[in-house]
């Protein structure tokens, strides 16, 4: 037998994220509160990076020494005065980068010098109070409203509603069906799994329309939240028959979501929410001003790359290390800028297209999607959706969610107006006769809106209405 050894060439494609789109990517997703944070960590950790709004922005320059020593000797380096030579070109670079286009100022088009605009940047709201804004806008009778505060008053600390739920409801003269219709709404409310029975209930109402649609991670949820707790991994690969990897993608789902969303909103001191993007009505025009009172005007600090290299007598090792720390600086500032520009665009856009909220007040929504906006600024899907889930942007009518204003299609119409239309339909039916949900696509077809009986099923679970079997009233 000859055993032949061969050699071969395979050409492969593969996406490879730089630095720069690591750290863009984490801070793009940065609401203004952890934010902050971020950026208080990188002042500490980077000597490069200086706050140019702190009264200590001229600070004493800390030793770097033992840091610069670890920066082993490598003879692939190549020569010492080529070294110098790339340093002082980035060096250069970073100043021109860092005057012409990186520079984080605060005065520019998104902010006001003028002094009547100051209240504006501080604006904030309790999250308490929003939360109770939103339940106020759902589709409720007065006798239900009056419901739905009292779950909001028998809620604990974490939340979850501590009255027995048909005492409440009883109390309200109200059928079980609508009690539940109106419960699965507020659960439905940024955060959400506020007024949940239990732990499941509540994790189960916290997940996205995929993961709610897939019957493995219901059940998990449902059934086995103890035997995942206490990692018996194995007993649920072979009661589900799946892998390993696939329980683990699963088990990743679950424990993002938040056990304690009541926290959120009664955490022993007032939480405040720090909308990222106010827009104001400002002598006929709308204005955008990017909330950044709290964060630090930062820029690299070139000079002081310059200072190490001067006294520094280790000079192979410090080029490797001001190198280092000056890259890792101008990719921040750069992502700082992308931050704020992307946010700028994607409200500019938001403002074009739901021109009808913000001028006259109307609270239906157009149709507009993650694509439409994309495309429009010249962004990837991706970073839209990282930017709305998190970010919270003042109006003339209220704190939003960024996420709120964007609603799917269904033919011209958005998703928003179908699910008021279902909701004006079922409303008005004879309750002992409850519609199909093939009835309610019919009745819309009659009213111009195309629809498929999957939507209308999916739209009906959304706004927490029953399955007609279940809203029939017995005599």
């Amino acid at each position: 037998m000859k055993v032949r050894v061969r050699t071969s060439q395979l050409m492969q494609q593969r996406l490879k994220l730089s630095p720069q789109m690591l750290i863009t990517a984490e801070l793009i997703q940065k609401p203004i509160q952890e934010l902050e944070m971020v950026l208080k960590k990188e002042l500490r950790i980077n000597p490069f990076l200086q706050d140019l709004s702190s009264d200590e922005g001229q600070y004493d320059t800390p030793d770097v020494t033992d840091e610069i020593e670890e920066y082993q000797n490598n003879d692939d380096d190549g020569d010492l005065a080529d070294q110098i030579l790339q340093l002082n070109k980035i060096i250069n670079d970073i100043g021109e980068v860092t005057n012409d286009q990186f520079g984080y100022e605060r005065q520019d088009k998104s902010r006001s010098s003028s002094p009547e605009n100051n209240e504006y940047e501080t604006s904030k709201e309790n999250i308490l109070d929003h939360f109770t804004q939103q339940v106020r806008e759902l589709p409720l009778s007065p006798n239900e409203y009056d419901f739905a505060d009292t779950i909001l008053n028998n809620l604990d600390v974490n939340g979850y509603l501590d009255t027995p739920f048909a005492e409440l409801y009883q109390s309200f003269g109200l059928k079980e069906s609508r009690a539940e219709q109106i419960h699965r709404m507020i659960m439905n409310i940024y955060p959400r799994g506020i007024g949940a029975r239990n732990l499941s209930e509540c994790l189960l109402a916290q997940l996205d329309e995929e993961a709610a649609n897939h019957p493995i991670i219901t059940s998990i949820i449902d059934e086995d939240l103890d035997v995942l707790q206490n990692h018996k991994l194995d007993t649920l690969t072979k009661k589900y028959n799946i892998t390993l990897d696939e329980l683990v993608a699963i088990k990743n789902i679950i424990s993002h979501l938040d056990p304690k969303p009541g926290s959120r909103l009664t955490n022993g001191t007032l939480s405040y929410i720090k909308p990222d993007i106010i827009v104001k009505e400002i002598d006929g025009d709308l204005e955008i001003i990017v909330n950044d009172t709290y964060i630090p005007e930062i820029t690299v600090n070139k000079e002081y790359a310059q200072q190490i290299l001067a006294q520094s007598s280790d000079k192979k090792n410090a080029i490797k290390y001001v190198r280092s720390k000056l890259l890792a600086a101008e990719n921040f500032v750069k992502a700082l800028w992308m931050r704020r520009e992307t946010l700028l665009k994607i409200t500019d856009e938001l403002i074009h297209q739901q021109s009808a909220f913000f001028r006259e007040g109307k609270k239906e929504l157009q149709p507009m999607t993650y694509e439409d906006v994309a495309k429009k600024i010249k962004r990837d899907v991706s970073t839209i959706c990282r930017v709305v889930n998190n970010y919270y942007i003042e109006t003339p009518l209220g704190v939003y969610l960024m996420k709120w204003f964007f609603t799917s299609k269904v033919g011209d119409l958005s998703s928003q107006l179908i699910k008021k239309e279902i909701q004006k339909i079922v409303d008005a039916e004879d309750k002992k006769k409850p519609l199909s949900d093939q009835k309610i696509v019919n009745i819309l077809n009659e009213r111009e809106i195309d629809i498929s009986l999957r939507a209308v099923t999916k739209y009906r679970n959304q706004i927490g209405i029953a399955a007609s079997r279940l809203r029939k009233e017995h005599l």
